[in-house]
């Protein structure tokens, strides 16, 4: 994610050859393979193989668009892809992120069952990958755990490997993450997990091949970095918490998701809300009638920000918005100090609205931007409600004006801190962090030492837990 105001966030979903239809598996089946297999506590191991001509290609896409996210990006041919031994081969990955896209350490999206527009380098050039249909097949089938695609993540903002911009020590975002699904234990919202998206630690062997035969890619030059794996969030994302199989959803983004105008007005726009999918399919930009359509649903007589800005009570509130969901996510952004954030700084983060209950939700994304992140919206002294100093979040502002929904969320932060604390200088939190820093020094340990982590930035996330809890203590008591 990217350190500025205004910078666009990463991708929520990956791209799609056609509409993003979920799994036929159930929310349930779904949450248990992949919970079990994926993210159980566990440090796997990913080995991807690709042409060396290839790797090199994708660092010089980034640089030559300036580093910035661009329309062509493209997806490469991993000739190789293994998941603790298990082997996912003609797997395709493109660059993610924004602020991290030019550091030698890239960060991944990866599909398994992509089948289009996937391409490769070799000394003739790029040329697109053709598929035969027994491929196809096998490629459209394919999964890991139930899951299609993933991330492979590694911010900038939260990296210290050498060459990085050395503002963490890959761990921000996997506490944050865990910190995020705690609101849960606080007030259920959800059938089962939570509103964020899940992370894993992994190791990731590189094997650059000068060649088409297997032995072409055995050379000195291989090398192993630590990731995150990331889950996405698509339509499966919201089956698995809500057995919602059609989901309608939007990415903020641009600093200026739900944001009003001076005036106080607010005109809808896919820059800064883009629809991810609608009704559980994906979203055409080039649809007159979808674009109107998407426009209604929060400037239109029923629409969010429409009825949001008449709410004058928490029942008022209660008829747009799922409250708890709101209450939590706001409890929790403010605890981790996401500040690049729907709720301070209108970015990242997907805006859910459930047909059958005709209610909004906010589920949380790129929580790289955290603890002991060095900026004034994170920082410990920041006001518990992240209020706009200028009044202009058509969500937040609104329903925090109403005196009731403002004593509900100091009580939902009173609650949270005493889930993640015991004391300032112990609980679940504090041993999370603990475990989350051994986890790192094992790494570590079977890392080059280019590719290791600085374990004293640890030190940062603890402070900030601490006057964290103490600024919030006093302020929501």
């Amino acid at each position: 994610m990217a350190l500025a105001g205004c910078a666009p966030a990463d991708e929520v979903v990956p791209d799609s050859e056609g509409s993003a239809v979920t799994s036929t598996a159930t929310g349930e089946q779904l949450w248990s393979d992949s919970q079990t297999t994926v993210f159980n506590e566990k440090t796997h191991a990913i080995s991807i193989k690709l042409n060396r001509a290839t790797w090199e290609q994708l660092h010089n896409d980034e640089s030559a668009n300036g580093c910035v996210k661009g329309d062509d990006v493209k997806w490469w041919h991993a000739r190789g892809f293994t998941v603790d031994g298990k082997e996912f081969p003609d797997a395709a990955i493109k660059v993610k992120g924004n602020t991290s896209r030019c550091v030698p350490r890239l960060q991944f999206s990866v599909r398994l069952d992509k089948t289009k527009g996937v391409f490769t380098k070799t000394g003739r050039g790029v040329e697109e990958l053709q598929f035969d249909a027994p491929t196809k097949r096998l490629l459209e089938e394919r999964t890991l755990a139930g899951m299609t695609s993933f991330s492979l993540r590694r911010s900038a903002n939260d990296s210290s490997a050498k060459d990085d911009y050395q503002q963490g020590m890959l761990a921000r975002e996997s506490v944050a993450t865990w910190a995020m699904a705690q609101t849960e234990d606080v007030r259920r919202t959800t059938k089962r997990g939570a509103p964020v998206y899940r992370t894993a630690y992994t190791t990731v062997e590189f094997r650059l091949c000068d060649g088409d035969r297997d032995s072409a890619c055995a050379g000195a030059g291989n090398f192993t970095r630590a990731y995150l794996i990331a889950e996405d969030i698509n339509p499966d994302f919201f089956k698995q918490r809500y057995d919602d199989s059609e989901p309608t959803a939007f990415s903020m983004s641009l600093g200026c998701a739900l944001k009003l105008d001076g005036q106080g007005k607010h005109a809808w726009s896919a820059k800064c809300l883009e629809p991810e999918f609608v009704d559980g399919k994906k979203w055409k930009s080039d649809d007159a009638g979808a674009v109107q359509a998407a426009a209604a649903m929060f400037d239109g007589p029923n629409g969010l920000v429409t009825r949001l800005q008449a709410a004058r009570s928490k029942e008022d509130v209660e008829q747009v918005v799922e409250l708890d969901s709101i209450l939590n996510y706001a409890a929790g952004a403010t605890v981790t100090g996401h500040w690049d954030s729907a709720y301070g700084n209108f970015n990242n983060d997907v805006l859910y609205f459930n047909k059958s209950t005709k209610r909004w939700r906010i589920v949380t994304w790129d929580m790289d931007n955290t603890f002991d992140f060095d900026n004034a919206m994170g920082a410990p002294s920041r006001s518990y409600s992240y209020k706009d100093g200028e009044g202009h979040r058509a969500l937040f502002d609104r329903i925090f004006a109403i005196p009731e929904v403002d004593g509900l969320l100091k009580q939902r932060i009173r609650d949270y801190l005493a889930r993640l604390h015991i004391n300032r200088d112990s609980g679940p939190l504090h041993a999370r962090l603990a475990t989350t820093v051994a986890t790192v020094k094992s790494l570590n340990d079977k890392l080059h030492p280019a590719e290791t982590q600085n374990l004293a930035l640890s030190r940062e996330m603890g402070d900030y837990a601490r006057v964290r809890f103490d600024e919030l203590t006093r302020q929501v008591r």
